[in-house]
């Protein structure tokens, strides 16, 4: 009984802490997620836009977040790479469980593509067809299948490893205080604070 109560005696974060150390450590974990994420869309592109002119072929464009493109390719690489990010910050986090940037780096790249996948995936669900164009209904055109029924159930095996994933870091993450509650919070403003770093970063890079 004793050591069950050292267990549960976490010391949590106070809110000083969190407001001079945390909200920054988001802040900057959203801007690397982000600009990240854009940057292998770019670099994708370019690499698949030379392969496409050596070919001959000139589909037609496509916009991922403010950058236009012609490979799907390019817009698989966007996901890809955050979900190897997600799984790499994840690592870090597992290794440093009282860093809070660690923490904010899990916690973004795990639940940032969450609304899309979840979003494409219930579309597909119930209508067999997808409206939304995101980074994973443009990536599902490399797959080129007639039946929608594989893509539901690898859009289903992804949101399903993305939301078990960030649960798993919320739930471990014991010193932030009210942890459920500042998560919703932080979750809500991630989509917004990622469509203006996209705004401030695609004219950059194109």
């Amino acid at each position: 009984m004793i050591y069950m109560a050292i267990l549960e005696e976490i010391p949590k974060y106070k809110l000083k802490t969190l407001m001079i150390v945390g909200i920054p450590a988001f802040l900057i974990a959203v801007i690397i997620s982000a600009g990240s994420h854009q940057f292998i869309h770019f670099l994708a592109d370019k690499i698949a836009t030379r392969s496409q002119e050596v070919v001959g072929t000139t589909p037609a464009k496509i916009n991922l977040h403010g950058m236009e493109t012609d490979s799907p390719v390019a817009a698989a690489a966007g996901p890809i790479w955050t979900f190897m990010l997600a799984l790499a910050s994840f690592w870090f986090y597992v290794h440093n469980p009282k860093n809070l940037f660690a923490a904010s780096m899990a916690f973004v790249n795990a639940s940032c593509r969450l609304p899309d996948t979840v979003t494409v995936f219930l579309q597909l669900l119930l209508h067999s067809k997808t409206t939304m164009l995101t980074d994973e209904s443009f990536s599902l055109t490399l797959l080129k299948l007639d039946d929608p029924t594989i893509s539901i159930v690898l859009l289903c095996f992804f949101s399903l490893t993305l939301f078990f994933l960030t649960i798993t870091i919320i739930h471990d993450t014991k010193m932030v205080p009210w942890k459920w509650l500042v998560a919703i919070i932080l979750f809500i403003c991630l989509i917004p604070l990622e469509n203006i770093i996209w705004n401030v970063i695609s004219p950059l890079i194109n």
